[in-house]
């Protein structure tokens, strides 16, 4: 918990001088998850030894964690991949934010952001039936997100570097 809290901190403290606002980061954090996948290696504590005694996370939906533990059992293959939206992983949209809302979030930040109050109000406000016709949308927020996040400590001049190769330094 206490490390969930330092990320959050972290990243607010990064977007502190940009006007990033506490539901753009959780929409930022949540939203690219919704495609996407990830490995049972990022699983196996909080499948197996989340709790004391080998117990899982208790934010997990009881119906979804035989789901998990099927596709990720213990002492099995670490490297087998499922998806982070277990409804619409290759679509962006915000189901994501229902898996999270339900107890189907497969990682347990996504499962975090439903367990901070700040950040539960706002999965529910993308969730909420008006939502489409009144305030911002998921979709909206997570692009200005995405456009500010990616001004963050940007380099220029001769301290930045254009690289030729994405994966690699010149």
């Amino acid at each position: 918990m206490k490390e969930k809290q330092n990320k959050k901190k972290k990243i607010e403290g990064k977007c502190r001088n940009t006007s990033l606002r506490s539901n753009v980061i959780s929409t930022v954090s949540s939203a690219a998850h919704t495609i996407g996948t990830t490995a049972c290696f990022f699983m196996t504590k909080r499948l197996y030894n989340f709790l004391p005694g080998g117990q899982p996370d208790p934010t997990i939906n009881p119906v979804f964690l035989p789901e998990l533990t099927t596709q990720c059992p213990q002492n099995g293959d670490i490297n087998v991949r499922l998806p982070m939206d277990r409804i619409s992983e290759r679509v962006f949209d915000k189901q994501i934010l229902q898996n999270i809302k339900d107890g189907f979030a497969v990682l347990q930040t996504d499962a975090g952001l439903y367990e901070d109050v700040t950040t539960r109000r706002v999965v529910d406000s993308y969730l909420g039936m008006l939502n489409p016709f009144f305030g911002p949308t998921f979709e909206s927020d997570f692009v200005k997100a995405i456009v500010k996040m990616g001004k963050i400590g940007v380099k220029t001049g001769s301290k930045g570097e254009i690289r030729r190769v994405c994966s690699a330094f010149n």
